[in-house]
């Protein structure tokens, strides 16, 4: 009985004595821990063998766990419950529990805090942070964009690497820092506690795992608070979400793609979880610049949205995200090159060799640019997506180069048709020989060969003429006047041959015949060769203005083909630069996002 009572009256400083060695770093700390815990157990042992009082039993029991943990616990717990049965197997369970108490007494205050967090005895993860289970969980949401990592048009998706942040307050998470050596803040696996579903709406990836690098969550108690119940729980994790967003190319290279990110609970309504975000503006202190995109906007807004499928509304977070694209690399690979093959094709219209007699090769060029413009045209196609809705801007271009060069090669062949005409011999139509003598049309266009202006000039097509074709003029009014004087003096001459031949024969009559036989046949052949003379001359002339009527006509017919050739090159060399600068320059001059 005296040994009892000795048990009786030490057991309570067991504890305290305990408690002092634990704080040693020594290594005989662990063995007189362990030597206590032992004594602590032999002395229940021999209590309960000696069969003493369920009462006595009990007192010893919550006076040593009040002295081991700084509170007292409730009168009504399941310590006293037990004891009420006063069995065999009571005075077992408290063997171990004293024994498993003691063993979390050598344990560090960060260990005993996360076992006692994820305790399911005392918690539950996977019901509602709240005691009042009508209030609604307030989960705070921010973002943090790292990259765009990949913008595909034709499938319509964004790429993007971001970092996501959400905040709430779990009322089932407590602690007293006090019993944990102060610690108010702890990291514990996500798993193990309430975390809300949150989902992205318009993702285009289902399999949350693999875009979601979720790990640990942090808590913080709220001991601290007004109310002193609960911990503020963050979730912080790298995700990299492919989104479904309907791209507009309409602009294409100039386009902005305004694409949001909808971010809300997929079971939860407002009356469970509402959400909020934490920044209006996501942000973008961390963000990777992008060689193609360039970042506008990136802003939170929320709303409530009713579905037909529930009764309640629900918080929905839309981050609206505005890139738009830089079009230099375009512009320097397609626009450029584009354009340069076009006014090459151009200029191969109007080169001298299809001006003369090889005007045939303009028709290959126009063809072999015609491919050149498809398969460009499949390279814009290939990347744009699969819509009947609209042309993009690229794909107006490359149809207007199109168009340029079928029109620029229906053009040669009727130039190279106007040309051939110069063999015909046919005269120019009155109306274009009147446009192409006016003086303005050389001063525009093309100016007339110096031959065809002679020619004209004969004619008296030419209204106005300088000195020098005046001069010109002048000479040649004189040649006919200059043959119609020969012809009068050949005349002239017959007619003293004739008497010359009258006096010959006269002669003769007197006998002098066989003396001037051969002087009168000479005479003779001069005669006949001085007839032929005067009487060719005329169809010499004839002749010769039918050849240059027949010049004249090929000239005409040659020059009309080279003053459409250069027309032609002015306008569509006009129309190229058009295009070229266009497209360019269009941001610059339509464009207006702001």
């Amino acid at each position: 009985m005296l040994f009892r009572l000795t048990l009786f009256v030490l057991l309570p400083f067991v504890p305290s004595i305990a408690d002092e060695f634990r704080h040693r770093k020594f290594e005989k700390t662990g063995r007189e821990i362990r030597m206590a815990t032992k004594v602590y157990a032999w002395g229940y042992q021999h209590l309960q063998e000696e069969i003493a009082s369920s009462s006595a039993i009990d007192d010893i029991r919550l006076r040593s766990m009040a002295l081991r943990t700084g509170r007292l616990p409730n009168s009504s717990g399941i310590w006293k419950r037990k004891s009420k049965m006063g069995t065999k197997n009571d005075s077992n369970a408290n063997e171990q529990s004293v024994e498993g108490q003691h063993q979390k007494e050598t344990m560090t205050a960060h260990a005993r805090l996360i076992e006692d967090l994820v305790n399911r005895r005392f918690y539950e993860p996977t019901v509602h942070p709240r005691r009042n289970y009508l209030l609604p969980t307030r989960v705070n949401v921010s973002m943090s964009l790292y990259q765009l990592m990949e913008v595909d048009e034709r499938s319509q998706t964004i790429t993007a690497n971001v970092w996501m942040v959400q905040d709430w307050y779990d009322e089932f998470l407590d602690w007293d820092p006090r019993e944990y050596e102060l610690l108010n803040r702890t990291i514990v696996p996500y798993e193990d506690i309430w975390i809300p579903d949150t989902v992205l709406y318009n993702s285009g990836n289902m399999d949350k795992k693999n875009s979601e690098a979720v790990m640990n969550a942090i808590v913080e108690t709220g001991h601290w608070r007004n109310d002193g119940r609960g911990a503020a729980v963050q979730l912080m994790f790298p995700a990299i979400y492919k989104l479904s967003c309907k791209m507009n190319v309409r602009f294409f290279p100039y386009d902005q793609q305004n694409c949001s990110f909808i971010i809300s609970s997929w079971t939860h309504d407002m009356a469970t979880i509402d959400y909020h975000y934490t920044r209006p503006k996501v942000n973008m202190k961390n963000f990777v610049e992008d060689d193609e995109w360039t970042v506008i906007s990136f802003d939170f807004r929320r709303e409530e949205l009713k579905f037909k499928c529930c009764a309640r509304p629900w918080a929905m977070l839309y981050a609206h995200l505005v890139i738009r694209r830089k079009p230099l690399y375009y512009i320097v690979n397609l626009v450029v090159p584009t354009s340069i093959i076009t006014v090459v094709a151009v200029i191969g219209f109007f080169t001298p060799s299809s001006s003369t007699s090889e005007r045939d090769e303009k028709l290959y060029l126009g063809i072999n640019t015609l491919l050149t413009m498809s398969l460009m045209l499949l390279m814009v196609t290939n990347q744009m997506p699969n819509t009947s809705n609209y042309v993009p801007l690229m794909g107006w271009y490359y149809m207007g180069i199109i168009f340029v060069i079928v029109f620029g090669t229906i053009l040669a062949t009727v130039v190279l048709f106007i040309h051939s005409r110069k063999a015909r011999l046919q005269p120019l139509p009155r109306p274009l020989l009147k446009l192409m003598i006016n003086p303005w049309f050389g001063a525009l266009v093309l100016e007339p060969p110096s031959n065809l202006n002679e020619l004209w000039t004969e004619y008296g097509l030419l209204v106005k003429k300088t000195d020098e074709q005046k001069q010109r003029a002048d000479e040649t009014a004189k040649v006919p006047q200059k043959k119609r004087q020969e012809a009068s003096q050949a005349v002239g001459r017959e007619r003293r041959r004739r008497e010359t031949i009258i006096e010959a024969a006269d002669f003769l009559a007197q006998g002098v015949y066989g003396q001037r036989k051969a002087e009168l046949h000479q005479l003779q052949r001069k005669m006949r060769q001085s007839r032929h003379s005067v009487f060719g001359s005329g169809a010499n002339a004839r002749l010769v203005k039918r050849q240059k009527l027949m010049r004249r006509c090929a000239l005409e017919w040659e020059f009309l083909a080279n003053s459409l050739d250069r027309l032609l090159l002015f306008f569509f060399s006009l129309v190229t630069a058009f295009f070229f600068c266009l497209l360019a320059f269009y941001d610059k001059m339509f464009c207006s996002f702001d």
